[in-house]
């Protein structure tokens, strides 16, 4: 299995001879708040990319890119997607979508995938993604916040090769009523969850982008990372756009 982290909270693994995308996208200039503008937001991958299988964890518009589906999903190929929003891509005109309920797995050979629980910031629908192969196994965030299902999805699956999990424990100016909560994960939830989930290895996802008054990082990201990972013994692996990470 080999896991290529995309642009922000994007990532391509690759095992079993299968491209399966999760939350891929290239057009950031949807947001109905901020654009996002960062290094992240200029990486392309959709000129090289054919895939078999997209996920996507929730609709926010730095997750959700119909473009990209269209241009990569090959012919044959399917949008696996939570039941909670699979009539919106539907309706949004998106092809070939298997809908999953919760902790419902569709399986190609040897590889399973599988939405298990997340809690968005906001209160929208969203999902976690569980990808294994029989011999690795990994699970994506997108961009959710701390909840206590954790410990359960920790005790089903007993250990994941790598989570992806969002670390920029955002606070957004935007809500009404506004909240100082943050609205993903922040640095310490991230480590602490990876550690729950019994993660080999945390790769952080969903930061480097700070709109003062707007949407607001969390403080020394990577700072903060690494000491909680310190304090209670977890892996980070930091990966740019197009590194990935892999395991034989």
């Amino acid at each position: 299995m080999k896991v290529q982290r995309l642009g922000w909270a994007g990532a391509k693994i690759t095992t079993a001879g299968l491209t399966i995308l999760i939350d891929a996208i290239e057009d950031y200039s949807g947001g109905k708040f901020f654009i996002i503008d960062t290094i992240d937001a200029q990486y392309r991958f959709s000129d090289e990319v054919k895939a078999d299988y997209i996920m996507i964890t929730h609709l926010h518009r730095d997750h959700y890119d119909k473009e990209v589906i269209l241009k990569v999903l090959k012919p044959g190929g399917k949008v696996i997607a939570s039941s909670m929003i699979a009539d919106v891509l539907a309706a949004d005109g998106v092809p070939n979508i298997l809908p999953l309920e919760l902790n419902e797995s569709f399986t190609d050979g040897d590889v399973s995938i599988t939405p298990v629980f997340a809690m968005d910031g906001i209160g929208d629908k969203q999902v976690s993604w569980v990808v294994a192969d029989g011999k690795h196994r990994i699970l994506h965030g997108g961009d959710t916040i701390w909840h206590n299902q954790f410990w359960a999805i920790g005790r089903q699956y007993q250990s994941f090769d790598a989570v992806l999990l969002p670390v920029n424990g955002t606070t957004m100016y935007f809500t009404n009523p506004f909240s100082p909560v943050p609205g993903t994960l922040t640095p310490l939830q991230a480590v602490t969850a990876a550690h729950i989930l019994h993660a080999g290895t945390l790769i952080p996802i969903h930061y480097g982008f700070n709109k003062p008054g707007v949407y607001e990082e969390f403080p020394d990201v990577v700072g903060n990372l690494k000491a909680a990972a310190t304090e209670q013994n977890v892996n980070i692996c930091f990966l740019q756009p197009g590194e990935e990470i892999a395991w034989n």
